[in-house]
C-alpha cells in the first residue's frame, strides 16, 4: 500500500491490528508511526493507552501482555515496539509462533505497531504472512534521486502548497535525498507561508537561505551550457563565501554531474526515457546533458574528474599549505571551461 493511501487511510479512522513498518527510508515509517500515534488514541489519554517498547530490551511475552490488555476509558490502545529490527524475538521459532497465534486472533482494541527501521523483515516468517493477511505490512524504499523532484511536489501539495517543476527541482539539488530535512524545511514555509500559496525560487532563497543564483547546481548548469561568463561569477560569490561553498561541498556535487555525462557518452540508445533511466535523472535533464555532451567529450570527462580530485584533495591539506578553496575551485573550473 502507498504510504499516503495508507496515511489517507489511519487519518480516516480505519485501523488495521497489527502494522509492520519496515524498509531503508526511515522518514516514511515515521510518518506512518506519528499518524497512529496521533489518531488511535487521543492526546490526553495517551498516559493510559500508548505503550512504547523498544526491540532490543522487551520480551515477546511482554509485548502481547500489552497487546492483550483492554483499553483504559477508550475504545482503543496503541502498543508501539520501536527498533524492531534489533528484537531477538523474530530469530525464535516459538517467540514467532507466539506473534502468529496472536495476529491471528488480536484484540479487538489494541493496534500493535511494529517500527523496523534500516532493512527488510524477513517476509518468509509465518508471523510476517500473518501480519500481510490481517494487518499491513508497509515497505518503506527509498525515494530515487531522480524521483525526489517529483516526491516534492507531492509532499508540498499535500501540506497545502503548490511548487513549480525548478523550484522543485532547485530543492531535491540542494537537501538531497534526506527526506526529513526536506519535510522539515517544508514545514517552516507552512508556517510562513498562507495556505495554496506557491514555493518560488525567489521564497527558497528567502527562507530557506539557497540561493537561485549563486549555488552549487547553478554553476553546475553554467558548466553544463559552457557559461564561462556565468560560471565566473558565481566562482567569484563562492570565493566571497568560502564558510558556505568549500570544496569539499561543490566538487562531490560536479563530480556526480560528470558521472552522469559519462554514462551519457556511453549510451547508445539516448532516447529521453533510457537515457533518464540509466542516469538516475528526471527525463526533462536528458536535455541538459545532451547539450553538455557536445560541450565536453568523454576524454574531457574523464580529464575533469582528475580536475576535480586535485581540488578536493588540496583542499584537505595534502600537498597544498597556502592555497584557499576558492582559487582552488577557480582553477579547476578554470581547466574544465578550456
Amino acid at each position: 500500500m502507498p504510504h499516503r493511501q495508507l496515511l489517507r487511510e489511519i487519518e480516516a479512522g480505519k485501523f488495521r491490528p497489527v502494522y509492520l513498518l519496515h524498509g531503508e527510508e526511515p522518514f516514511f515509517i515515521d510518518e506512518v508511526a506519528g499518524a497512529l500515534e496521533r489518531s488511535v488514541v487521543e492526546e490526553s489519554m495517551r498516559d493510559f493507552n500508548l505503550t512504547v517498547v523498544y526491540g532490543r530490551e522487551v520480551t515477546v511475552d511482554a509485548v502481547l501482555e500489552a497487546a492483550r490488555r483492554f483499553p483504559m476509558m477508550a475504545e482503543r490502545q496503541l502498543v508501539v515496539v520501536r527498533e524492531a529490527q534489533d528484537w531477538p524475538a523474530w530469530k525464535r521459532g516459538d517467540d514467532m509462533a507466539r506473534l502468529e497465534a496472536y495476529v491471528e486472533a488480536a484484540a479487538p482494541g489494541t493496534v500493535l505497531v511494529f517500527c523496523f527501521r534500516g532493512k527488510k523483515a524477513d517476509g518468509r516468517l509465518k508471523a510476517v504472512k500473518a501480519i500481510s493477511a490481517r494487518g499491513v505490512v508497509f515497505l518503506s524504499e527509498k525515494v530515487r534521486e531522480s524521483k525526489l523532484p517529483e516526491w516534492i511536489s507531492g509532499h508540498v501539495q499535500s501540506a497545502g502548497l503548490r511548487i513549480g517543476g525548478p523550484a522543485s527541482v532547485l530543492l531535491a539539488d540542494a537537501l538531497g535525498t534526506d527526506l526529513q530535512k526536506v519535510a522539515n524545511e517544508v514545514a517552516k514555509l507552512r508556517i510562513l507561508l498562507p495556505a495554496g500559496a506557491e514555493i518560488t525560487a525567489e521564497v527558497i532563497e528567502e527562507h530557506i537561505g539557497i540561493s537561485k543564483e549563486f549555488n552549487v547546481f547553478e554553476l553546475q548548469n553554467a558548466l553544463a551550457a559552457k557559461d564561462i561568463g556565468r560560471a565566473s561569477r558565481i566562482v567569484n560569490y563562492f570565493e566571497a563565501n568560502p564558510k558556505d561553498h568549500p570544496v569539499a561541498m561543490v566538487a562531490p556535487v560536479l563530480a556526480s554531474f560528470f558521472t552522469k555525462l559519462y554514462i551519457y557518452h556511453g549510451l547508445k540508445d539516448k532516447s529521453q526515457g533510457t537515457a533518464a533511466a540509466a542516469m538516475g535523472c528526471p527525463p526533462f535533464a536528458v536535455r541538459q546533458f545532451a547539450e553538455a555532451a557536445r560541450h565536453y567529450p568523454v576524454a574531457k570527462v574523464g580529464r575533469i574528474f582528475g580536475y576535480l580530485r586535485e581540488a578536493d584533495r588540496k583542499s584537505k591539506g595534502q600537498g597544498n599549505a597556502t592555497v584557499e578553496d576558492g582559487m582552488l575551485l577557480r582553477e579547476a573550473v578554470f581547466k574544465m571551461l578550456h
